[in-house]
């Protein structure tokens, strides 16, 4: 506060404040009340800022009564200067006080730091241990302590590391500049000019070559380098400084004070210094205009002694109350770095740059970037210059390069009290404006910034602007209210920027992003609002408000009156937005530990905007989706906030207040030390109104929102907020009697089962039934609704609309409603009558029926419901699926003549009726096949005149048996064969019990058929048959049957009568083979030539050639005659000469075949043998083995086919054979070889046969060894005799026999 005014310091006030109030457009006034009121509406736009005040944050500035005379912001720092001389120094965005120190004793009017844009502590990848060590190593390098002001205590040393390094340069109206370092409170030296000094810039090296410009109320533009830390020192500019310097330098006693050098001067108060962000250049601004020059860093070998040149010159304009306000204006200056602006649009700013790892802004590059740019703001005006490097080509002036004034933009209604570039097309420009007096002309401060009360309070509040560069038009306009601002001048405002934070894409891929947001650290004491955190470093972009308390975001949705003093041009109407709630608690007075400070956030990407007068400071951010969100429900614009966090769910924030239905929050550190009561209680509305700086920082389209977006779910803050907005949206509607879409806007924005209810019901009650329909969910909720619900809109729609009623049945699955009661309802619907049979009611509630009863089980009802409908394809599709014929067997006409129409029926020709009842047909032949439909009943009720083509269709597929069911394909042999042909004929012997009616039928529709089925039924009566084919005149069909009775003769002449056919006739006697039938045949034809001339040509050898000729009539003219005997004599020969080859093949083919037997008998059968092991001894069964394999394979059964015999082996047992076999061995033609015991009783058989009687062998073994093999003929013939008969009885060869029996018995 001013000095002496004996008010309260800024900040006791707690009840909230409003900071700004946005212009709206204002209302045609031709209109009426209502009109502009609607027309406001239509034609307000979004504000493009918001607004929080930092006052008590950084309330330790106001102690002692004193005021904010100047203040800069870079990097994480802000630097405020106040008018007592004291210096404080902020960590952002904690506002934790870095150090204060006192430097001056009168106001500071300017700050400048070295280098200009510091790094960001968050963008170093170093652990959090790394940088608490080295922070604690510069602890304990620093003094314990070190010199302070009196009264002051030591303050704790701050931490050695890139972004503390920083030198920070006031000068103040005592004189005076002080240059400090921030982490080394030794190294600062003060220098007296000897009059007020308004600015002073440092060189963006000054650590290197320490060096500064600095300019006054002398006039002077001065460049001091050197100087010695530590110490204090006079200027060298003045006459008795500079000779007392000289003086004591001449004798050896002089210090290194450092040097002042006047680089210009002798053209007023030079109010502003800027160096360029290269460094190249440097501007100043003194009452004649703008000046710029040449620096010395950078200089290439072409610039050399072009340092400190000027280098363009503009002036100042010629307007009136230039002349005398040209030294009371402070000229506001920056130079541009278009890398670092906001958008244009509402995207969000690029974060993923290739920028250096510090976090610093990336250098531009010398080959692209070589034209600066610089923004000047003096007075009512403002410039957009360009500087353009020299270059050794250009002659004369322009090797050290030019200025040009790209834009001029004049303000006639205000002075300028700060500016920046906002986007690159929009200028941030901070205007002050004061009432006018009677004569139009504004009452100038021409004392410029003084402390104390003012004499004159005619100030108005200022406002923030964002003008168009190109239309010079204004875009955004906001009023900023200000403690005592009647009393403020233009000077006593500032103005300062951040620029968006870019995120290095080196960190990103080291894991970066998922750190954002986790180094929350608790900040404030008054930790009852829920305040979660803000730490030290970037600005958080994801920071979250108070939780448990649910209080409000920073502004407030509703609408509030404009306080204070307007002008002339301030009449009218306007509506209020954007007002902070309540103050912002716990900044400034951080208790965090060193570990959390170094945790890691997250930043907005915005630019953020800080304005200071002497007893506030206020920021400003671009306006994030969840106050766009905010700004429409002021509105009552629902549709659009609703799509706008459809769209963005990020829009909802997180700030929503907790309703009783809604889930409770997660507890959080804050909110549980609130619960323990180390906190202050606050009341409800103090609750309300108090919210975080982060969460007023956040942005709604963050890295951090991006990087950890979650999957929707029902219960998450963006749903409830969509469901909260939807709900006013569908009551804005409905209050509007917009119907129709509410019910559409309904389906969108509902999605829980109460709300559903109670919306649907809503409807109905106004009888809104088409409008609501065709959006009620069905399984979508979980729970379904009501079934009550459905029942009754299903019940509305069964009386007024039959065909929406369909729709819906079709639609909504059945298990959402009691199909009972809505069957009931379409019953009564039929019975009443309102809808006549065949009419599109009836077909829709018969449809509509048979669904449900589908639906419910009943297939048998639904199936009659089809049926009557003619539905073929549903009605086959039940009948095969839950085999339902039964259900039909009373209405077999209803059922065959599914897709056959009444006019059909008289029109359609037998063809196509045969097509419509194809599949039906095939129905009922499969179920007489199963006897599930009898024949009999299909016949009896297909048996009409009307019906005669269906039961002609159903006796025909029953005869040939055309079913669905495709029959299986036949096996080859055995019982199976007999049982797959006997059940192919069930459908003939259905039919045959229907003969008489088959061959009624068949005669009228089928002759084919008919012949056929004469030929192979017997079960027709004769009679009838032979009736029916007169009838019909089938003479080939009555021949049969009079051929099956005997009577072929009057056959015979049908045949020659009726059909005059001669092939026919001879065909119908060769299939008789009956000689009187010939006789009567030949009899017959001699009188007629043309049967003799086929008798000739066809009769071949069925009869006798000679006498047919001599029944031939002499003198008979015959046609062909001729021909015929020549064929006849020609089919003799033939048959003849066949005949005769068939004799010799078969003569030849005995012969081979005696031979082959007789050599056979001839040929000799070898029996291979073994050499003995032993002489004169037989081999045991033991010696012949060779192994146990051998004997296993010896002693397989003779059933089961063994292996192949090997020579020399008996086939049975198979032993190899010996030269000293002592047992007789049988061999066949077939090559198998035996022992004769082996082949006539089996391979385990042992010892010699015995055939000769018992009588004819001496008891004697050696005699009888001997009489056995004795040179008498006898015994040995009647041995092998008798051998002979025994293996006939067995077949013969035992391996031979078994292969003959596999082979007949799989041929049959």
């Amino acid at each position: 506060m001013a000095a002496g005014d004996g008010s309260s310091e800024p900040g006791d006030d707690d009840r909230p404040q409003k900071i700004i109030s946005h212009h709206p457009k204002p209302a045609r006034p031709e209109a009426t009340a209502d009109d502009s009121e609607e027309e406001e509406d239509e034609e307000e736009e979004e504000p493009r800022l918001k607004y929080a005040t930092l006052t008590r944050n950084v309330s330790s500035i106001y102690r002692n009564g004193d005021a904010t005379s100047t203040f800069h912001v870079a990097g994480d720092k802000m630097i405020v200067g106040t008018h007592n001389g004291n210096i404080h120094v902020f960590a952002l965005p904690t506002f934790t006080s870095l150090r204060v120190y006192h430097a001056h004793t009168a106001s500071i009017s300017a700050i400048s730091i070295s280098p200009y844009n510091p790094p960001l502590a968050g963008f170093r990848h170093d652990p959090g241990s790394k940088l608490a060590a080295e922070a604690s190593s510069n602890a304990d390098k620093s003094p314990s302590s070190s010199p302070a002001p009196k009264g002051k205590q030591v303050q704790n040393p701050i931490a050695d590391i890139p972004p503390n390094r920083i030198y920070i340069a006031t000068s103040s109206i005592d004189g005076n500049v002080c240059i400090a370092s921030l982490v080394d409170p030794r190294d600062v030296q003060l220098r007296n000019f000897g009059r007020p000094v308004q600015t002073v810039a440092l060189s963006p090296e000054y650590k290197s070559d320490r060096t500064y410009l600095s300019g006054g109320q002398g006039g002077i533009l001065v460049l001091t380098t050197g100087g010695q830390a530590g110490k204090s020192a006079n200027a060298t500019t003045t006459g008795a400084a500079a000779a007392a310097s000289g003086w004591l330098g001449s004798i050896g006693l002089g210090t290194n004070t450092g040097s002042d050098k006047i680089l210009h001067g002798g053209e007023g108060i030079i109010s502003t210094i800027k160096w360029s962000l290269s460094g190249k250049y440097v501007l100043w601004v003194n009452e004649q205009g703008i000046k710029i020059m040449r620096s010395n860093l950078k200089l290439e070998s072409s610039e050399s002694g072009f340092e400190w040149k000027r280098m363009s010159h503009i002036d100042r304009p010629n307007r009136p109350g230039w002349e005398d306000m040209a030294g009371v204006w402070k000229a506001r200056a920056e130079w541009i770095d278009r890398d670092n602006l906001d958008t244009d649009d509402d995207s969000p700013v690029s974060t993923l740059v290739a920028a250096p790892a510090n976090g610093a802004s990336p250098k531009p590059d010398p080959k692209r970037a070589k034209v600066e740019e610089v923004l000047v703001g003096w007075g009512d005006s403002a410039w957009i210059i360009k500087v353009y490097p020299g270059s050794v080509e250009s002659g004369g002036n322009n090797k050290i390069g030019r200025a040009e004034v790209a834009t001029i933009i004049r303000f006639d209604d205000c002075t300028i009290s700060g500016i920046s570039l906002y986007t690159p097309s929009l200028l941030l420009v901070l205007a002050f404006m004061e009432k006018k007096t009677g004569n139009g002309s504004a009452l100038q401060d021409s004392g410029g910034s003084r402390r104390g009360r003012r004499a004159r309070h005619n100030a108005l509040e200022p406002e923030l602007r964002l003008v168009n560069i190109d239309t010079k038009e204004e875009v955004d306009t906001d009023t900023l209210t200000m403690s005592r601002f009647e009393t403020l001048s233009a000077s006593d405002y500032h103005l300062g920027v951040l620029p968006p934070v870019r995120i290095p894409a080196a960190l990103l891929q080291k894991g970066y992003l998922s750190t954002i947001g986790s180094g929350m650290s608790t900040v404030g004491t008054s930790l009852a609002t829920g305040v979660e955190s803000v730490g030290q470093g970037m600005w958080d972009a994801t920071m979250y408000g108070p939780r448990l308390l649910g209080a409000n975001r920073i502004f407030s949705s509703g609408e509030s009156i404009r306080s204070g003093v307007s002008g002339p041009d301030r009449t009218g109407s306007t509506r209020e937005r954007n007002y902070l709630t309540g103050w912002i608690p716990g900044f400034g007075s951080s208790e965090t530990s060193a570990k959390e400070e170094i945790n890691t956030m997250a930043t907005a990407q915005s630019m953020k905007i800080f304005i200071y007068s002497p007893y506030d400071c206020i920021v400003a951010v671009r306006r994030n989706l969840n106050d766009r969100m905010q700004w429409l429900m002021s509105l009552k614009k629902y549709q659009q906030a609703w799509e706008l966090v459809d769209q963005h769910p990020e829009a909802a924030g997180t700030l929503s207040e907790v309703s009783g239905t809604s889930t409770p929050p997660s507890p959080s550190k804050a909110s549980s030390l609130a619960r323990s009561g180390t906190a202050t209680s606050l009341s409800p509305t103090q609750a309300r109104q108090q919210a975080t700086l982060a969460e007023f920082f956040s942005d709604s389209v963050s890295v951090t929102s991006s990087a950890q977006a979650k999957s929707k779910n029902k219960f998450s803050a963006a749903e409830k907020e969509k469901r909260r907005i939807g709900e006013l949206w569908l009551k804005q509607l409905v209050d509007a009697n917009r119907w129709s879409e509410a019910g559409e806007i309904a389906a969108k924005v509902l999605n829980t089962t109460s709300r559903w209810e109670h919306w649907v019901w809503m409807f109905v009650k106004n009888a809104k039934f088409d409008e609501i329909s065709p959006h009620i969910p069905t399984l979508e909720l979980t729970p379904p609704l009501p079934s009550s619900i459905f029942e009754i809109i299903l019940g509305h729609y069964v009386e007024v609309d039959r065909s929406r009623f369909k729709e819906l049945l079709d639609e909504w699955p059945s298990d959402l409603f009691e199909i009972s009661s809505i069957t009931a309802a379409v019953e009564d619907q039929l019975r009443s009558g309102t809808a006549s049979k065949g009419s599109q009611d009836w077909r829709l509630l018969q449809e509509s029926l048979g669904k449900l009863f589908l639906a419910d089980g009943h297939y048998d009802e639904a199936l009659r419901c089809y049926i009557a409908l003619q539905d073929a394809d549903t009605a086959m599709s039940l009948i095969r699926d839950h085999h339902l014929v039964d259900a039909i067997a009373d209405d077999i006409p209803s059922f065959v003549m599914l897709r056959v129409s009444p006019d059909q029926l008289k029109s359609a020709t037998r063809e196509e009726l045969d097509e419509l009842a194809a599949d039906p047909i095939k129905v009922l032949v499969d179920e007489a096949t199963a006897g599930v439909v009898e024949p009999d009943e299909v016949v009896a009720q297909l048996d009409k005149p009307t019906l005669k083509p269906f039961l002609y269709f159903y006796l025909r597929a029953l005869w040939r048996g055309e079913g669905t069911q495709e029959a299986p394909a036949p096996p080859r042999v055995g019982h199976s064969a007999m049982t797959t042909s006997l059940a192919a004929d069930t459908g003939k012997q259905h039919v045959e019990q229907f003969a008489d009616v088959a061959v009624d039928l068949f005669a009228e529709f089928d002759r084919d058929l008919l012949m056929e089925f004469l030929q192979a039924s017997t079960a027709y009566t004769f009679e009838n048959a032979v009736k029916i084919c007169e009838r019909q005149h089938y003479v080939e069909e009555l021949v049969y049957l009079l051929s099956k009775t005997g009577q072929t003769k009057k056959a015979l002449f049908l045949i020659i009568d009726e059909l005059k056919d001669v092939s026919k006739a001879i065909a119908f006697a060769k299939e008789q083979d009956d000689q009187s039938l010939w006789d009567d045949f030949l009899e017959y034809s001699m009188s007629r030539p043309r049967f003799i001339s086929g008798l000739l040509a066809e009769v071949g050898t069925a009869i006798d050639p000679i006498t047919l000729v001599k029944r031939i009539p002499s003198g008979l003219e015959v046609e062909g005659l001729k021909d015929g005997l020549k064929k006849m004599i020609r089919e003799y020969d033939l048959q003849d000469s066949i005949s005769a080859g068939v004799a010799r093949v078969l003569s030849s083919e005995v012969a081979v075949g005696m031979e082959t037997l007789r050599r056979g008998r001839r040929k000799g059968i070898r029996f291979d043998i073994v050499a003995p092991s032993v002489k004169h001894q037989r081999p045991s069964a033991q010696d012949v083995a060779g192994s146990k394999d051998q004997l296993a394979e010896e002693t397989k059964p003779e059933a089961e086919p063994g292996p192949e015999v090997k020579p020399g082996h008996c086939s049975s047992c198979h032993k190899a054979f010996h030269e000293n076999e002592t047992e007789t061995l049988v061999g066949f033609a077939c090559g198998h070889v035996y022992h004769v015991s082996h082949l006539l009783h089996g391979p385990e058989a042992e010892g010699d046969e015995v055939l000769l009687p018992q009588n004819g062998i001496r008891p004697d073994d050696g005699e009888a060894e001997e009489t056995r093999f004795s040179r008498s003929v006898g015994p040995k013939v009647t041995n092998a005799r008798l051998l002979k008969d025994k293996i006939q009885n067995i077949g013969g060869c035992t391996i031979c026999k078994a292969s003959r029996e596999r082979v007949e018995a799989v041929g049959g």
